[in-house]
Parts: C-alpha cells; structure tokens; sequence
C-alpha cells in the first residue's frame, strides 16, 4: 500500500509541507479544465516539493523530470492505495480550501451569457446573411457541440463573443465588395488591422464557414466556378469567389504570344518578347489594372485549365515557330488574372476557346469564365466525342458527385455549352483529366486553320 497518509490528516501534511501546494493547486485546475484527473501529470515542483509529493503519493509513482519538473502518476498511486478517485479530490479541496467547480453549473452560466450576448449582436447586425450566422450560434448555444461556447470555456465569453461580433461585421462586409481586393486591406477597412483575418486563422475558417453554411450567394458562386465539392476546399475558396483574395501575386496568369498593353504612357511588350524566344511569362492583377491591350497580332485565344497541357501547347507552339496565338492558363478555377486578361481582348473579336476536364467542374470553370469575362469562349476537346475516345481512361464518378451532376444535368439548358458532354459523363459513369487527351489536344489544336 502506499504512504498516502490519512485523508483527514492531509490538511496538517500540507501546513507542514506548504511547497506542495502549487503542484496540488494544478492538479485540482487540470481536472476542473478537463473533468476528470488525469492518468499522468507533470508539475512545476522544485527538489523540497517533490520530495513531498512522493511522501504524498508515494516515491514510486513520483520521478524526477528536471528542470524544476514532476511526472507524477496518479494512477498508480490511486491503484495501490485503493484510494477512490472522489474521496482525494474531495479531501484536497477541502485542504485547500478550495470550493468543487460545477462544471455543468458554468457551463449553463457560460451558454447563458453567450445567448445574451449573441442576442444584442442581432440588433448590430446589417444583412440577412450575419443575421442568419447568429441564430445559429443561438441555436448551437442548446448543443454540446457548439463551437462558440467550448471556445467560451477555454478562453472566457467576452473573447468568443469577439469573434462572433467580427464574424458579423466580416460577413455584411462582404456583401459590399464591388471589385476584388486583397484580404489584408479588406481586414483592416472592416476589423482595423490587416493582420486580424490572417488566412488560415480562426477567424478566417469562422467567416468562410458562415458564408459555406448560410450564403446561397457563396454557394452558387463555389458551384458555378467548379469548386471541388468537399467542405475543407469551400472553405477554403469561400472568400476568394466573394473577391476576397489572399495577395496580388497569387491572382495571376500564366501567358504566352503576342501580348502587348499600355499603362501610362509606357508600352509593355515582354510578354511577346519572352515569346518569340518560346517562352511563357507571368502576369499579375496588379500589372493589369487599368492595362489598356494592343489589338493582338493573333488569329486565336486558346485557354487550358491545367498546367502540364498548357506547357506542352507552349512547347508545341515554340518548335513549330508558331507566334500567332495568345495561350493562357487558367490553373484550375479561373483568377481574377485571368478574368481580367481575357475581358481586356473580349472586344478584339479574335477566336478565343477553352480546354479542360472531362468533368462536371471542368465544365462549369469554362461556363464561368465565360460569364465573368464576356468573352465568347467555346469548347476545345470538350465534347461527348473526346470523352468517348478517352473513357476507357477516365475515372469513377464519387456517389456524390454522381448525385450533384444528375441535378445539373436535370436542370441545365439544353442549349449550354457542354450540355452534351455533361450527359455523357452521366452516363458512362466516369470523369477525364484533361493530361490524358493532352496529346491529341496538342496535335489538333495545332492543326493550322482548322478548329479555330
């Protein structure tokens, strides 16, 4: 057995080793944190302390961790004393002098006062969308899962109500966007600091879920710009597709040929310098702006949602000496680059078309670059055709997304583009990336005039 001594002896142990008091304290705020003691503690003891506490617990079940450090292990004290876990606790609050938290009590008090507060917020509120985003924090105030009050027991109300009330003031922000604007000036126009919506942050993920939740606006913008159905992406891109982005840099466009624009009196040709010696540049959102385009040198616009496709085109184009086609890529879901880049030619008249996925996202990023831009885009290699020429290698539909293409597929205009292929898709019951046709789409869409 060990050397625990006498529970009702345990106040004069402590008067007569006043050093264990701390790491007793700690022990008793754990289990007041968490609910239960733990197995296993480390304390901040010093050489006396944790002398006592192994006259306290016995020496086997107390080791030395440095430092000015304790491991004590509970568990086995308790095991070989037979001590109930109740009857310690009770005795070292009574020693203390402490009184036994209520848990269930602060957290009804806590919920409380997060529905108080909550409720006040609602008449700050300015839009439907905040609104909706507070009645249900209200709503999950009556759920043991509520977000908002586990973080209201760990750092205390008035810090979780912060966050909702800047959750709130974010999320009628956003409806106010008339252009895009990087996240760091929209978080200091709207919280007074450029660093308070740090990308990643608890605050960010607590204003991109609200707008994946309870925005119908954000929603249709994250299904119409082909965003991967899966929670963490549309959080992920839930601000980004409100035009809210992370950095400028980040907003670009991957470009090759005959690209020439004005800004300020200055002619800017790299694009097409970098070009004729077969190369592909960069452009940024902030190098477009109030960019002003030459008419291009160009029979043709091609677009290629992916990166590996869009290289080899390039290469393909630098071998045979081509330099009358402006090639772009998207990277996936269109930037605001890209947008702006294909607005600024729109009015030129040239060709322009798109090359993407053999899938339902693949479709809906062409059908919204075309939306966003105004540019008459048409389809290249995304035709019910291709698909079947390809489908041996293409991949299964998820039961998701089966589910989500059928909806489309039922509700679409006939007359859309890739109206067709979305009905082939559906029915044999597989996607294709764009890398596995790339090759063939290289070869055609060289062709000279043809498919232009």
């Amino acid at each position: 057995m060990s050397e625990l001594p006498a529970l009702s002896h345990l106040p004069a142990f402590i008067s007569a080793h006043p050093e264990v008091r701390g790491p007793l304290g700690a022990l008793l705020d754990r289990y007041e944190k968490s609910g239960r003691l733990p197995r296993t503690m480390t304390l901040d003891a010093d050489w006396k302390a944790e002398r006592a506490l192994g006259l306290l617990f016995s020496a086997r079940a107390v080791n030395a961790g440095g430092q000015g450090k304790v491991r004590v292990d509970l568990a086995r004290s308790l095991r070989e004393s037979g001590l109930p876990e109740r009857d310690l606790l009770s005795a070292l609050y009574a020693a203390l002098g402490r009184q036994a938290r209520d848990r269930a009590g602060d957290a009804r008090r806590v919920r409380a006062e997060l529905e108080r507060a909550l409720s006040a917020l609602m008449s700050e509120a300015k839009t439907d969308l905040s609104r909706r985003f507070l009645e249900a924090q209200i709503a999950d105030l009556r759920l043991a899962t509520s977000e908002l009050a586990a973080q209201a027991e760990a750092s205390g109300a008035p810090a979780a109500v912060e966050r909702a009330r800047q959750t709130m003031l974010c999320l009628d922000a956003v409806r106010s966007v008339q252009a895009p604007i990087r996240i760091q000036n929209f978080s200091a126009r709207v919280l007074g600091s450029s660093k308070a919506l740090r990308s990643g942050g608890e605050l960010w993920r607590s204003v991109a879920t609200a707008l994946v939740d309870f925005d119908p606006l954000t929603r249709r913008a994250l299904d119409e710009q082909g965003a991967p159905p899966l929670r963490e992406s549309e959080i992920k891109r839930a601000l980004d597709v409100n035009g809210i982005y992370q950095d400028e840099a980040a907003a670009s466009v991957l470009c090759f040929g005959p690209l020439v624009y004005r800004k300020t009196g200055q002619t800017f040709d790299y694009v097409a310098r970098h070009a004729d010696l077969g190369e592909a540049s960069r452009l940024i959102l902030h190098q477009l702006r109030d960019a002003e385009f030459e008419r291009p040198k160009a029979r043709r616009i091609t677009v290629f949602e992916n990166l590996t496709p869009f290289l080899d085109y390039v290469d393909a184009c630098a071998w045979r000496g081509l330099r009358d086609e402006i090639v772009l890529c998207s990277g996936g879901q269109a930037s605001f680059a890209v947008v702006a880049l294909l607005s600024g030619l729109a009015g030129f008249g040239i060709p322009m078309r798109h090359s993407g996925d053999l899938d339902r996202s693949g479709v809906l990023i062409l059908r919204s670059l075309r939306r966003r831009s105004r540019a008459r885009l048409q389809p290249l290699l995304m035709d019910a055709a291709t698909h079947a020429r390809f489908e041996h290698l293409g991949q299964p539909l998820s039961k998701e997304e089966r589910a989500r293409l059928e909806q489309l597929v039922r509700s679409d205009d006939q007359s859309a583009p890739c109206h067709e292929l979305l009905k082939a898709i559906l029915r044999s019951g597989v996607w294709i990336e764009q890398e596995h046709f790339a090759d063939e789409g290289v070869a055609r869409a060289l062709e000279p005039r043809a498919h232009s």
